[in-house]
């Protein structure tokens, strides 16, 4: 099965959640950032943009910690509930 960017931006066929739902030690693929130029900016400041893979490593409280291209990044989770991810690799 492809992904297909466009369809799970409107929800079809795949069953998506946001960022701050993940697990420690999940992984999951950022398929959309629901916010704004400024907050698309902070984030890809930080190495984070739609396509990448990421991996949860603290979400318990505060901000969720995430492992991105090799990097670790705390998030708000404000941040985190605008980033739509789809689990696995």
């Amino acid at each position: 099965m492809s992904l297909n960017i466009n369809n799970v931006n409107r929800g079809e066929n795949l069953a998506t959640r946001f960022l701050y739902e993940l697990q420690p030690g999940e992984w999951a693929r950022i398929i959309n950032i629901e916010g704004g130029r400024g907050l698309r900016q902070r984030l890809y400041l930080r190495g984070i943009k739609e396509g990448d893979t990421i991996r949860v490593i603290s979400s318990i409280q505060g901000p969720v910690v995430v492992e991105v291209n090799r990097n670790i990044i705390a998030l708000g989770r404000g941040m985190a509930r605008k980033i739509r991810i789809i689990k696995g690799r």
